[in-house]
């Protein structure tokens, strides 16, 4: 998908949403997760208001650090840099990570397991549901410990 950056005498000039995803996620050096990218025009608030169809691109991140503010603007400061010459005005947006219990709901393990432990219910009853996750549980437990075991041996 391409987003109109300039209306010109000649034509439009148009930006791939891609590029833009993929720079603005090429540029951040720390464990930030991108979100979205959208460049949306707006007026420049600047002295010269006849260039009315300036960019603003809105670059949405999910901050699950808790960044502190200087390194918030530092990420601002580097995008304007960066965009301000190309006639673009940078929007960054911080966004929590969505966690709880709809963020647990939403994943298919979740369910796959809610649909298995009714199934085990179902046809075995509650006393072979008991030993199918007593067993279960045993084994993760063993292959856990046998691959720490494995990992403490191999680097010795």
């Amino acid at each position: 998908m391409y987003f109109q950056w300039r209306s010109t005498p000649y034509g439009i000039i148009r930006i791939s949403c891609e590029g833009l995803y993929n720079f603005a996620d090429r540029t951040i050096k720390s464990k930030l997760r991108l979100y979205s990218v959208t460049l949306s025009p707006f007026a420049l608030e600047s002295e010269s208001k006849t260039e009315s169809d300036s960019a603003g691109l809105s670059i949405v991140f999910i901050d699950e650090e808790n960044l502190q503010d200087q390194t918030r603007d530092k990420i601002k400061s580097h995008y304007e840099a960066v965009l301000k010459p190309m006639g673009i005005i940078s929007e960054v947006i911080w966004a929590a990570p969505d966690k709880g219990i709809a963020h647990i709901l939403q994943n298919s393990w979740t369910w796959a397991g809610i649909a298995a432990c009714a199934a085990i219910i179902t046809t075995a009853g509650f006393e072979g549901f008991f030993w199918t996750a007593f067993w279960g549980s045993a084994a993760w437990f063993a292959a856990k410990a046998l691959a720490l075991i494995t990992r403490f041996f191999r680097g010795a």
